[in-house]
């Protein structure tokens, strides 16, 4: 465990390639590949601590954030197209009047 976490501090640092580390510890480049794969997703778990929120609830956020500027964009529409078509009736002539029969 120790000769990873050196590793993959040697490949994050510049100091070796995946190919030496590899071939340095006798195992596949997509072993090492791996390696560094999951310490940066483990960077991001710890960092996001700090946010105290998951990446599920950022993404419902963000969702939700979505959803509210669909809705106003909505409201807007409907409310223009409303006193648009007041304005139309409200020109028509005889408007607000019907003929009898």
């Amino acid at each position: 465990m120790q000769e990873r976490h050196e590793a993959v501090l040697a490949l994050l640092s510049g100091k070796a390639s995946v190919d030496q580390i590899a071939k340095e510890l006798g195992v596949l480049p997509a072993t090492v590949e791996g390696w560094r794969q999951d310490a940066v997703a483990g960077m991001a778990v710890a960092l996001r601590r700090g946010s105290g929120k998951s990446a599920r609830e950022l993404e419902l956020e963000r969702e939700n954030k979505q959803l509210r500027d669909v809705l106003t964009e909505t409201a807007i529409s409907k409310s223009l197209l409303e006193q648009a078509l007041k304005t139309e009736r409200e020109q028509r002539p005889f408007a607000g009047k019907r003929s009898r029969r």
